[in-house]
């Protein structure tokens, strides 16, 4: 007899607070307020979120752990053990370590998180678990092995995953025989996994659109596909009955259990080396910008003319005998993920440049970083100004 489908859920209608930047500024609340008594009559909490988030907490008349308390223990911030508020290694480490990426984080977040998961009512710790992130992604690297397209959406995930009872140890070889059942989301559970895929598609090796998810790896990127089926291991061990004690035993990091991040190495060349001068940050930052989906994305969106945004050149008249070379930039401070919504990866924060501009662009960065002696933009808005500040200073 088959066993019964787990019941994937998610805290539906929170993907703002959700965001990475916004996790993180939520994480370095909670590690200075961790300790405080969340039973007493003053919301401790609302003012520092709202100021460090620009987000309303509502409604103004509950508590903001009453109602988001579940956001901190998906994104395995933090908890309430005992009454007060304590922080989980995860959020510490999002808390104390600027340079902690998006993908890192996510990929803290992947071989951990699993169902039945102690933030909602159905936990039991005597259930065998599944890893909901760990099954999609091997799924998707299953599916690109097998040469089939590399993309999951919603109803997939029902009908393909939780209607085969996947808990995500299974081989990749298996994962590509499954077929479709059916299993259909019921109520509010189509909106939960959706969301689950976009917080998911916050990573550098996932993009999300028009209601897919896609792996954003070319088959041939087999370093890559090995790390992220690495990544996509579950971390198997005794889950505690209390469910604040599991939340804070999951998001336990040791050395021995942090998760290599896939290095994309097809998106790097050999001039990468004078722009970046081995700082990660600017290394993973010309990864995004080198994301075969999201150039797919935005060209099939952009108005024609395509044109430089620096230069203002029309490459394909300047050079006719060429399709399209233009590049994509990413103006984002480089820690952040592209920005995603429900409709997908927003384009927003994405502009083309030629070849020349981008090269120049990266000169341009690295200068001012280095004049300013730090690492990274510390806003968008400092990444916005310092971009048009050189966009200003090209010549004709």
């Amino acid at each position: 007899m088959k066993e019964q489908a787990m019941k994937w859920r998610w805290d539906q209608g929170r993907l703002d607070y959700l965001r990475f930047e916004n996790i993180r500024s939520i994480a370095q609340c909670c590690y200075n307020l961790n300790g405080v008594n969340l039973k007493q009559s003053e919301d401790i909490l609302r003012p520092s979120l709202e100021r460090a988030t620009m987000l309303t907490f509502a409604p103004k008349h509950y508590k903001v752990w009453r109602n988001y308390g579940r956001v901190f223990e998906c994104a395995m911030i933090a908890t309430d053990l005992g009454g007060r508020l304590t922080i989980t290694d995860i959020g510490k480490r999002l808390a104390e370590n600027v340079e902690w990426t998006v993908d890192e984080y996510i990929a803290a977040i992947i071989p951990r998180f699993a169902y039945p998961y102690p933030a909602f009512q159905d936990y039991t710790a005597s259930l065998a678990p599944v890893f909901p992130f760990c099954v999609i992604i091997r799924y998707l690297l299953a599916s690109l092995r097998a040469g089939k397209s590399a993309n999951i959406t919603v109803e997939d995930v029902f009908s393909i995953l939780i209607g085969n009872t996947v808990q995500g140890t299974e081989s990749l070889d298996s994962l590509a025989q499954l077929r479709p059942t059916n299993i259909k989301p019921q109520g509010d559970e189509e909106r939960q996994v959706r969301e689950m895929l976009i917080f998911l598609s916050q990573t550098n090796f996932l993009k999300w659109s028009a209601g897919t998810l896609f792996l954003d790896i070319e088959a041939d990127d087999t370093e890559s596909i090995t790390q992220i089926e690495a990544l996509a291991t579950p971390i198997l061990r005794t889950r505690e009955s209390v469910p604040q004690a599991e939340i804070l035993s999951s998001a336990t990091l040791q050395s021995d259990t942090i998760q290599v991040i896939p290095t994309l190495t097809t998106r790097e060349t050999s001039l990468d080396i004078m722009f970046t001068e081995g700082k990660r940050f600017r290394t993973e930052h010309l990864r995004i910008e080198r994301s075969p989906q999201l150039r797919k994305l935005y060209f099939s969106q952009a108005p024609k003319p395509y044109k430089c945004d620096m230069c203002a050149g029309n490459m394909q008249t300047r050079y006719p005998w060429t399709d399209n070379i233009l590049e994509l930039h990413h103006l984002l401070p480089l820690s952040s993920s592209l920005t995603i919504t429900t409709k997908g990866t927003s384009l927003a924060d994405v502009v083309t440049l030629c070849p020349n501009c981008h090269r120049s662009i990266h000169v341009f960065y690295k200068n001012w970083l280095n004049s300013e002696k730090v690492n990274d933009f510390r806003t968008p808005s400092e990444a916005f100004n310092i971009y048009n500040t050189a966009k200003q200073q090209v010549q004709p």
